[in-house]
């Protein structure tokens, strides 16, 4: 009996090995499959054949614990245990099977989403269930029982011809080891070197999230994360088609000047906090249905410079692409320079958006928040004056800090009362009363209000406004329990409290006027290309939005990341894909809705308009 156990248990590690192989290969072909590879260099190659294996290794193995190793040591025979293995291995494997089709039309992995159009009633609106496809289905599953049963069977011939089987299973166990300490290795070595074929290989492989120590690495003085530029990306293509056709201006567009000044955390209900701004907007075009590109810095600035969901985060981040709007600046000659209280090096907008560029200030000197809030107004009326002759246009990105730290100096905590003297976050729960902590809030806001009267009322004094764009709006939004869900802040949910931002623009003849149509932060990119530089192109070509004066509906906004995105819909309602690939459907006050219908070809439709920018 107990040589019978030793061999049961010999011949299911022996299966667990050959089915993980089977797995790697399987998840190894999703790469080559995709159709372009032109970013892939040798060391990618080895780094996904190896993490294609550990991975697979990590679906299989945990089977083999949890469901072959027990019933074996009680001495269950094989009859018994061989087909419950067998049965589980062909449902992994033919997930992964089915998982790589959907990746080749969505460039994205088995999720609520795509169970839910396969699932629903209308499922036959977009997926052809013909006589001939379940043909194919049944053959594809034959041929994975056939395999399974192959891989099994010769286990069995493979376990009568080892021998020393303790020395076998310690040399497995290494060389397992072996490969995810290479695979884990290469990746902290690509992560800190920004090598395009390891990181954006990541993406093929199924939830897949491998090790990275930056920081670490960057505290014991191996790298310098702030300088981190390249070492291979500037040779290779980057893995989106970004702009999908060549982009064409016209070299007589007005090219004004443009400011643009962003508040960190903005809640679109402080009106009454900030009087000089909405004394501007009284004067402005106010656009009332303004929603950011998501619920985050990294997100909402992201889709403010390049028009598109932080979706394409990595796209940008490990290649050499900048946003088009950078591009254009300086293509048209444009005086460029950044104001951002908090440093635009975490996250690397630095390198994202600039690299290669000179003279730019990435940080602002300061103690405090309030400090770098006083220093970057100080520092942008110091540069204005070399403005005034006109020669060059000039953009200017100023972004606000107070409305995210949530700290003020006693003496300037004073306007709105009670007031919390800091942001205990400790103290926050469900039941509070929020007053205390929104003064202090709004009075963060209000003097982050009289700092960018400053700017306006020197901007008028010295007659730039005749001649430039003007835009106010906030990162994002900032919420204070108003869904009475315990959510304080943001980055927690997508309701509007956390993506609603004010947006007020000023043009030169632009008169005053407010929008009730929804509009996003995908639009702003696509009215100054437009508007400022006479980009003859559709928006489409380049962006996820469209002119911010084209009243016409949107249809669902996409906020989000890779990870977690979620779809708002006309009517409010909030469709969101979590992290674990699950879907939840929302009212627009968070409340749960377990009956909603999501129509199915819709959520086909937004899905290849979130990915349409994948090169295929």
């Amino acid at each position: 009996m107990e040589t019978t156990k030793k061999e049961n248990l010999l011949s299911g590690l022996l299966f667990a090995m050959l089915m993980s192989a089977l797995l790697g290969i399987l998840f190894f072909s999703y790469l080559p499959g995709s159709g372009d590879i032109s970013f892939m260099d040798f060391g990618g190659w080895v780094y996904y054949l190896l993490s294609s294996l550990m991975h697979a290794s990590f679906f299989i193995l945990p089977i083999f614990l949890v469901v072959y190793l027990p019933l074996a040591l009680l001495g269950v025979p094989r009859k018994v245990n061989a087909p419950l293995l067998c049965t589980l291995y062909t449902l992994v494997v033919l997930a992964a099977v089915i998982n790589r089709y959907v990746f080749q039309i969505y460039h994205f992995h088995i999720n609520g989403f795509v169970l839910d159009m396969l699932f629903s009633e209308g499922a036959g609106d977009i997926f052809v269930f013909s006589f001939w496809l379940y043909v194919k289905v049944a053959l594809i599953l034959l041929g994975v029982i056939a395999v399974v049963v192959l891989l099994y069977r010769l286990a069995l011939r493979l376990t009568d011809r080892i021998g020393r089987r303790r020395r076998f299973c310690l040399r497995s166990g290494a060389s397992l080891l072996a490969i995810v300490l290479l695979s884990q290795g290469m990746h902290i070595y690509g992560a800190a070197t920004l090598n395009t074929s390891i990181l954006e290989s990541n993406a093929f492989l199924p939830y897949y999230f491998p090790l990275s120590i930056n920081s670490l690495l960057d505290k014991m003085g191996i790298i310098d994360k702030k300088n981190i530029t390249t070492l291979k990306i500037q040779d290779n293509e980057a893995p989106i088609t970004y702009p999908l056709k060549p982009i064409e201006s016209d070299s007589l567009a007005p090219h004004p000047n443009i400011v643009v000044i962003a508040i960190d955390s903005w809640n679109f209900t402080t009106e009454e906090c900030m009087p000089h701004l909405w004394s501007l907007k009284e004067e402005s075009e106010f656009f009332c249905r303004h929603l950011s590109s998501s619920n985050g810095t990294r997100g909402g600035i992201f889709g403010l410079f390049t028009g598109l969901s932080s979706y394409y985060w990595k796209s940008f981040e490990y290649s050499s692409l900048k946003p088009l709007l950078v591009e254009q600046l300086v293509a048209d000659g444009y005086d460029l320079q950044l104001y951002p209280s908090a440093t635009f090096q975490s996250p690397p907008f630095d390198r994202m958006f600039f690299k290669g560029m000179e003279g730019l200030n990435f940080s602002t000197q300061g103690e405090t928040a309030y400090d770098k809030d006083c220093n970057l107004t100080a520092n942008f009326l110091g540069d204005l004056p070399r403005h005034k002759d006109g020669s060059r246009p000039f953009f200017a990105f100023l972004f606000y800090d107070l409305g995210h730290a949530i700290t003020l100096p006693k003496e300037k905590n004073t306007h709105f009362l009670p007031a919390w003297d800091f942001a205990d976050y400790s103290r926050l729960h469900n039941s509070m009363d929020p007053t205390p902590y929104f003064n202090l809030y709004r009075n963060c806001i209000y003097q982050i209000d009289s700092l960018i009267g400053i700017v306006v009322d020197n901007l008028k004094a010295g007659g730039y406004l005749d001649n430039t764009i003007l835009i106010v709006t906030g990162d994002h939004g900032q919420e204070f329990n108003e869904n009475k869900k315990n959510y304080w802040g943001h980055a927690g949910n997508y309701t509007c409290y956390q993506i609603q931002v004010p947006l007020i623009v000023h043009r030169p003849q632009g008169g005053h006027r407010t929008y009730t149509h929804r509009t996003t932060h995908y639009d702003i990119v696509p009215t100054l290309m437009k508007r400022a530089f006479g980009v003859s192109n559709s928006p489409e070509d380049y962006s996820m939005g469209t002119d911010l004066y084209d009243t016409a509906s949107r249809g669902w906004h996409i906020v989000g990341n890779d990870l977690n995105y979620a779809f708002i819909t006309e009517d409010h309602h909030i469709i969101e894909k979590q992290g674990n690939g699950r879907v939840k459907v929302y009212d627009k006050g968070l409340n749960i809705q377990k009956d909603y219908k999501i129509p199915p070809q819709e959520i086909n439709n937004n899905l290849f308009k979130l990915t349409r920018f994948v090169k295929k």
